[in-house]
């Protein structure tokens, strides 16, 4: 299929695996908080509230990651700082895990108990909730993220490290000799234009 190719199959790919953890995780959190507060007569965290949570938590995750380009948002701020490898894996994943789960929990959290408990209750639920969620978010995230890195890139044929792929023009590729001269593979290896 080839909207899950190159630089948009990628991000697409990216943002599915990622949100089905995420809403998976979170829906079970907050579903079973809310049973907890409520005592087990309220029948809150069921099957069916379970599938109707993540179902709702993968599209607003889905749209907020497809229209906030978090990754790039946690990669700028990583760099800014001058962090590289692991320090800097873990201080992007702290600013996605910052942008994401504070939408995505506040707009499940009011989906999820605005109607028993009107604004305010749910909005008091939802601050209650939102340090732990953080917390959660950040963990599913750092160890969620490489992986699914590896497996979108794998899936899309695109690799962020490498974004100008190299081969013949005549395949919609750029020619492997950039502005700064030979990028790509010695004259020797085929698929090489000359």
């Amino acid at each position: 299929m080839k909207s899950f190719k190159g630089p948009g199959g990628y991000g697409r790919i990216m943002n599915i695996v990622m949100n089905i953890f995420m809403s998976a995780v979170f829906s079970a959190f907050m579903l079973w908080t809310m049973q907890q507060r409520a005592g087990d007569m309220a029948q809150i965290f069921t099957p069916t509230s379970f599938i109707l949570s993540f179902i709702t938590g993968f599209g607003i995750g889905y749209a907020t990651t497809d229209i906030i380009p978090v990754f790039r948002a946690g990669s700028a701020v990583a760099k800014k700082l001058g962090l590289k490898g692991v320090p800097g894996y873990f201080v992007t994943v702290l600013v996605i895990d910052l942008i994401v789960t504070t939408i995505l929990s506040f707009l499940m959290s009011m989906i999820n108990t605005v109607e028993r408990f009107g604004f305010p209750g749910a909005f008091m639920s939802w601050i209650s909730m939102l340090p732990i969620l953080l917390l959660i978010g950040y963990v599913v995230q750092l160890i969620v993220t490489k992986p699914a890195m590896m497996f979108a890139k794998n899936a899309s044929g695109f690799d962020p490290d490498n974004p100008m792929p190299m081969g013949p023009p005549s395949m919609g590729m750029p020619p492997a000799d950039g502005p700064a001269g030979p990028t790509g593979p010695p004259p020797s290896m085929p698929g090489r234009p000359n």
